[in-house]
């Protein structure tokens, strides 16, 4: 399993970070009671990091990847990690969450596996004793997960609508207005939007984005175009010709002065089409490949072969 095509795999669900949702916390919910569980978590492998889209039995939010046992799951996506006793199993017994902390002794995690056949993370069941699933349990912690993906490929799909909707309507882009003429598409993204909803509220932080996006709308010349997607941190910019360093650079400082004030940070990236007449969706999907860069570079994780990725 390439680490780059996962993590790319995962960033494109624009899912990490993300608000609360009944229906993955449904499927977390369903996975405690039906394994007779005191802990589950929707969990998801993010650079150096473990995030937790839903969870149930404990209260933090995320762990460092170094820790995670859903580390371990993700590296063969198709099958249940099971782990009866981590006092005994010598990848875990010298854990902290093991030998103090949240006292694991019992896990059994289910991949959540991409069309790509990348594993994103797991849905997962964590007790304080040994144990074993049944048959049946592992059905249905792996239907669990199945379901989990299902709600993941429609964000997606749902996403990219938003985008082809946005973008190909810009005159930049090649819309009605104007004959088309080489373009490009910038992404502004602030990052930890829920952390950052969780400390602020969702009024206050609603009222920054508002702001920066007016900010933005400031920077455009005539026939370029700005929309905020899903109602979220993230804002898709076309403008004319390439996106000169200059330009990405004042677009990054209007979200970094918005991410100060709320506590973050805030990540640009670009590319430029090859034609005037290339399908605004393939400029885009470069786009956000240099913004999984950039979030692995500033992560300190990122290598050659990501390099080579986001210039593909």
């Amino acid at each position: 399993m390439s680490e780059t095509q996962r993590q790319r795999d995962l960033d494109t669900y624009r899912i990490v970070d993300s608000l609360p949702e009944e229906a993955y916390d449904d499927i977390v919910r369903l996975a405690a009671r039906l394994c007779g569980a005191p802990v589950a978590t929707m969990s998801l492998i993010d650079r150096d990091r473990q995030w937790f889209k839903s969870r149930v039995g404990i209260e933090s939010t995320q762990t460092p990847r170094a820790l995670a046992f859903c580390d371990h799951a993700i590296r063969e996506p198709q099958l249940l990690m099971e782990v009866r006793d981590a006092a005994n199993d010598p990848r875990f017994r010298d854990h902290p969450d093991v030998t103090g902390g949240l006292g694991i002794r019992f896990y059994a995690g289910m991949p959540l596996v991409t069309p790509h056949g990348t594993a994103v993370g797991t849905v997962c069941v964590i007790d304080h004793a040994p144990r074993t699933l049944d048959d049946t349990q592992r059905e249905a912690l792996a239907s669990l997960a199945r379901i989990a993906m299902n709600l993941l490929e429609s964000r997606r799909q749902l996403l990219e609508a938003q985008r082809a909707a946005a973008i190909q309507a810009s005159p930049s882009a090649g819309g009605e207005a104007r004959p088309t003429s080489r373009y490009s598409v910038a992404i502004l993204q602030l990052q930890d939007y829920a952390e950052t909803v969780r400390r602020h509220g969702h009024r206050h932080v609603e009222q920054a984005l508002l702001q920066c996006e007016r900010a933005l709308e400031r920077l455009l010349a005539g026939g370029e175009s700005m929309s905020r997607l899903a109602g979220g941190p993230e804002f898709v910019l076309t403008l004319e010709g390439d996106a000169a360093d200059e330009r990405l650079q004042a677009i990054e400082r209007v979200g970094q002065a918005t991410a100060v004030a709320l506590g973050t940070t805030a990540l640009a990236a670009a590319a430029g089409s090859r034609s005037g007449t290339e399908n605004p969706l393939a400029v885009f999907e470069r786009a956000d490949e240099a913004l999984t860069l950039r979030k692995s570079t500033q992560a300190g994780i990122a290598s050659t072969d990501e390099a080579r990725f986001a210039r593909h």
